[in-house]
């Protein structure tokens, strides 16, 4: 039998309480997932935020090693919107969040993208956009070449049944940059999309958010009680 391969994989996110939640599910499958990096996007939250909190996920997945790069700061031809009226000011608001441990690496996202795309081997590495798709159109329309790299591009962004949770039809991370989801559809890359759709099946329900508080590790030791519930 042959011995299983994890995946090489890069995270393209804009931290949020939802990509939080996702980064810490992906660095507690490191039997699946080899994770490279995080890269981080302006969209739940600006840059700054983003970036700062992509360091302190790592750190309660205790992976101060894994190197965390600042990307775009802003979409390609729109202005930004965030969404502090669903995850706060901070992004994260509701747990108390320390101080990063390590600090950012040194460069851009966009370029450490290219030079990881254009250093691997042949379809050999799967891009993770869990925010809008700034930093990855970015790289694409400075290096064309680097989409030999890709084995594909897991993304979660867009609606279909379920309508958007922007406007009608318009799903977050498309909308806040939708030059950028133009450009990585139309890519010819291998993409695998989870809309909405999905993630409205994936729900926090009392049970699932006890099962997590059992575990007793960093994230649950520096959650913050609620004042209003009992």
């Amino acid at each position: 039998m042959a011995a299983y391969v994890r995946r090489p994989v890069i995270i393209d996110t804009d931290p949020g309480t939802d990509d939080a939640i996702a980064i810490l599910f992906a660095l507690g499958s490191a039997e699946q997932l080899d994770v490279r990096a995080l890269t981080a996007v302006a969209g739940n939250v600006c840059l700054e935020l983003a970036q700062r909190n992509a360091r302190v996920v790592r750190d309660w997945a205790d992976r101060t090693d894994l190197p965390v790069y600042a990307g775009c700061a802003r979409p390609l031809k729109c202005d930004l919107l965030t969404a502090e009226d669903v995850h706060g000011v901070s992004g994260m608001d509701g747990i108390s969040i320390p101080e990063p441990k390590a600090g950012l690496a040194e460069g851009h996202a966009v370029d450490f993208l290219i030079g990881s795309l254009r250093s691997c081997p042949p379809a050999s590495l799967t891009l993770c956009g869990l925010g809008p798709l700034t930093n990855l159109a970015t790289a694409l329309m400075r290096a064309p070449d680097i989409k030999r790299g890709i084995a594909e591009i897991v993304l979660m962004g867009g609606a279909y049944f379920t309508g958007g949770n922007v406007t009608p039809s318009a799903e977050f991370n498309t909308f806040v940059d939708p030059h950028a989801a133009d450009l990585v559809f139309w890519s010819g890359l291998p993409l695998t999309i989870l809309p909405l759709d999905v993630t409205h099946k994936a729900l926090a329900t009392p049970e699932r958010i006890a099962c997590l508080e059992k575990t007793g590790n960093h994230c649950r030791s520096t959650r913050r009680a609620d004042p209003h519930q009992p």
